[in-house]
């Protein structure tokens, strides 16, 4: 075992791997000897760690750490390392060695944007309207996760008013569906509403209030003034009706008595 500071400098060959969150990774690892047969020298994973011994994960066939989501799988030469439900913790290095000599490494980055999410990301609401957001984290690995709850915040101020705001937490199938409330929007409820889990997991959301229902003021005092309009010329049209009427009954009248 060595100690080691800094990955890139001592893995600037490291293959980099992007996978997203709660996908299945396989890691290759194919051993040679000298007559293209498989090595007898049994292969070992490791995860690098910063500034710590690397963690020791698989020796040969044999799983070395308790997580049953890391496994060996052996394909011909090719003595893979296999990564089941990946989340955002499972970002680093990864050493694939035989005897002495470091075979591969590997540098695997989990994407942040498939980890976690709003629904809706963008919301247009009227003033006294609800406001819901649903912020989804994926591939939560165990059950102490679910003890840990998002955080809210607008514009990033945090949202720690429970008489105001409600958020609720539900996980299924390992996905923890944490659900922030407005009952009643203000036009102060506008802004950017962020949902962080953890250190390293942020989504963010648009959320907009009008204050008049169907669009802006303005549009409304045109509607109204083009009503108005509409409903003068119609009062016209009565009267002008009503007295052409009044004028056939008298000349009608009129020739009568003639």
């Amino acid at each position: 075992m060595y100690y080691l500071a800094n990955f890139h400098v001592d893995y600037p060959d490291a293959r980099i791997n992007t996978a997203n969150c709660g996908d299945t990774i396989r890691l290759s690892c194919v051993i040679e000897n000298e007559n293209n047969s498989s090595s007898t020298v049994p292969v070992m994973w490791f995860r690098l760690y910063e500034n710590a011994y690397p963690q020791p994960l698989i020796l040969g066939n044999r799983q070395l750490i308790d997580d049953q989501r890391f496994m060996p799988r052996l394909h011909n030469n090719d003595h893979r390392l296999e990564i089941s439900g990946v989340s955002k913790d499972d970002e680093g290095y990864y050493l694939c060695k035989s005897g002495n000599e470091i075979q591969i490494s590997y540098n695997l980055t989990i994407l942040s944007n498939t980890c976690i999410d709003i629904s809706p990301d963008r919301i247009c609401v009227t003033i006294d309207e609800p406001i819901h957001l649903l912020c989804r984290i994926h591939s939560i690995k165990n059950s102490n996760e679910v003890n840990l709850h998002a955080e809210w915040t607008r514009n990033n101020y945090l949202l720690d008013n429970l008489t105001e705001y409600i958020s609720n937490y539900l996980s299924i199938n390992g996905i923890l569906h944490e659900t922030l409330l407005i009952k009643h929007a203000t036009r102060n409820d506008t802004g950017i509403y962020t949902c962080r889990y953890g250190d390293m997991l942020t989504a963010s959301a648009e959320v907009i209030v009008n204050q008049y229902p169907g669009g802006s003021k303005s549009r409304r005092l045109i509607s109204q003034l083009r009503g108005n309009k509409s409903s003068s010329k119609a009062s016209l049209r009565t009267v002008v009706s009503c007295f052409y009427i009044v004028y056939q009954i008298v000349f009608v009248a009129f020739v009568t008595l003639s």
